[in-house]
């Protein structure tokens, strides 16, 4: 068999019960943080815009929008889940995608579980292996696929939602092979769009890609079953000669990546590659009583090369921009003395003494740092404070907080989903939803679990 049959059969035959207590672990954990976020986006522009699209199309109410009391097609409900996950960039990263594997696979697992009456236990399934064959194809693509501009998030989230709706739906290896094949002919997404709405419209758009993909499988709809590996496939198209596709089956669940190298939570919401030097100026700021701006004279950020390749806004003028600009954020760390929700509204953006900051930071690249193939990620960020009475600060940051190497408790976890929950649920709702979401796969029908999500009153 050839690649595309080969992951088909690892996904077919993959059981929550077989894998790894580490690994049920923290994938309740991505879940947790993946529907947080969710809810936190729900009023967000852009989740309100693709919301009112879906309302007016209308469709079978089959699956929701959390947050809310909308109910549609599996498709659309794992398109407005993925988008409002993703609008606030807040959602988590993978180094071995170079990506955003959650966003994705939560909402296609969780709309096919809702249409099938599936219990909590299969929706997780599913969810490890989507996220599981997103990270494998991330590793064996190669860098050369990020830096031509996709944005891999989309581009191979589309076959991780294939993987986790075929799973959810309990496909065989030849119809799972299919849906995989279909979903090849739906990737795709642009790094020119950071910064913009359509960033978080990739992630939907791959969570309904991969609904649709495992549904028409379902149906008897078939693919070319070398879509993946074979010549005019994804890697020959998309990997510019440095995929490797027949090392991504052997690579599943040895170990499983949710384990190894694991998933990056994000305490901060905006792009991962701003959080190494945001965590140097906030523990400096702390240590130093940088409270005044002013006695800031300058801040040079370190990284390896390729280290800000998302961060395409040097100059920003609204929060979208502003979650791709490492100016901003190191701005208003100085300024904020925290790097919350409410710096990337468009008018903290635009404050007067933010805008003043930006000039002031700078970003080099230093070949000599050796950072593997995610420089996101991988070695080592150095950040110089220099002040104005002219003492130099430094500070290098090696694991971000929040990464594998330094994760986020699960006190600072429910933390978190609590915050993000308060924009579409009640208190006592939130830490109800939570409570369930904390034994997810004891879920006897994860349709009651959803409904512990939306709220008594549609969100205005």
């Amino acid at each position: 068999m050839g690649a595309t049959r080969e992951i088909a059969a690892w996904v077919a035959g993959a059981s929550l019960q077989a894998m790894p207590a580490e690994v049920v672990e923290r994938a309740r954990a991505g879940v947790i943080d993946t529907i947080g976020v969710i809810l936190a986006g729900t009023v967000e522009p852009v989740t309100r815009i693709a919301a009112g699209l879906v309302a007016e199309e209308g469709g079978a109410p089959v699956a929701a929008q959390l947050g809310t009391t909308l109910r549609t097609t599996p498709e659309s409900a794992a398109l407005l889940n993925g988008i409002s996950g993703h609008a606030l960039d807040y959602d988590d990263v993978s180094a071995s995608l170079t990506g955003h594997p959650s966003v994705v696979v939560v909402p296609a697992a969780l709309a096919m579980a809702e249409l099938t009456g599936s219990d909590g236990a299969a929706f997780l399934q599913g969810y490890v292996v989507g996220v599981e064959v997103m990270a494998k194809m991330g590793l064996a693509i190669g860098p050369a696929h990020y830096r031509a501009g996709w944005h891999a998030t989309s581009t191979l989230g589309t076959v991780g939602a294939a993987a986790a709706a075929s799973r959810v739906l309990g496909l065989d290896a030849v119809r799972t092979a299919h849906a995989l094949a279909i979903a090849v002919s739906e990737s795709s997404g642009s790094r020119r769009n950071f910064g913009t709405m359509t960033k978080p419209y990739h992630a939907g758009h791959a969570a309904r890609c991969g609904v649709a993909a495992a549904r028409l499988a379902s149906r008897g709809m078939t693919g070319d079953l070398t879509a993946i590996e074979a010549p005019l496939g994804l890697f020959a198209l998309l990997s510019y000669g440095e995929g490797r596709p027949e090392a991504i089956a052997p690579a599943l669940g040895r170990p499983y990546d949710l384990a190894s190298a694991g998933l990056s939570v994000k305490k901060y919401p905006c792009c991962f590659a701003t959080h190494r030097a945001a965590d140097a100026v906030l523990d400096l700021r702390a240590e130093h009583g940088l409270t005044d701006p002013d006695q800031v004279e300058a801040v040079r950020v370190t990284v390896a090369p390729g280290g800000v390749a998302p961060l395409i806004h040097d100059r920003p003028a609204t929060g979208l921009e502003a979650k791709f600009s490492m100016q901003y954020v190191l701005a208003a760390a100085l300024l904020d003395g925290r790097v919350g929700l409410d710096a990337f509204e468009d008018a903290a953006v635009r404050r007067p003494a933010a805008q003043a900051l930006l000039p002031r930071v700078t970003v080099h690249e230093d070949p000599t740092i050796a950072a593997g193939a995610n420089p996101i990620e991988e070695g080592h960020v150095d950040v110089e404070v220099r002040l104005r009475a002219g003492a130099t600060l430094t500070r290098r940051v090696v694991h971000p907080r929040g990464s594998p190497r330094d994760p986020l408790r699960p006190a600072d976890l429910a933390a978190k989903f609590l915050d993000c929950a308060d924009a579409a649920l009640e208190p006592e709702e939130a830490e109800a939803a939570l409570t369930r979401l904390l034994a997810v796969e004891r879920e006897p029908d994860v349709r009651g679990l959803v409904a512990s999500l939306t709220p008594a009153v549609m969100v205005p």
